[in-house]
């Protein structure tokens, strides 16, 4: 009866090794995933802020060409006057956040 018990024993101390090492490498495994996740949404935010920008530029671009081209209508040009009041309060906005 013992050798039957030191058998199930044996069987059981194998088993609790070989979860020990599953749980580290998925331990590991997971730490690294983590760092990955932590990589990817910085990128993701540096995305973000470059998508930003790139928006703005469009604006301020099609403002400009709009501009050129609003000397004829005065109705555009209340508009355009109507945007460019937007930005500058936007623009203030964004310096009063950078300030504080």
């Amino acid at each position: 009866m013992s050798r039957a018990i030191t058998q199930k024993l044996e069987e059981v101390k194998k088993k609790v090794v070989q979860l020990l090492e599953q749980n580290r490498k998925l331990l590991s495994k997971n730490e690294e995933l983590e760092g990955e996740v932590k990589s990817l949404r910085h990128s993701l935010e540096v995305e973000a802020r470059k998508e930003g920008e790139l928006l703005n530029k469009i604006k301020i671009i099609k403002l400009a060409q709009n501009i050129g081209s609003a000397d004829s209508e005065n109705a555009d040009v209340t508009e355009l006057k109507r945007k460019i009041n937007e930005y500058i309060k936007e623009i203030d906005h964004c310096i009063s956040m950078l300030n504080d």
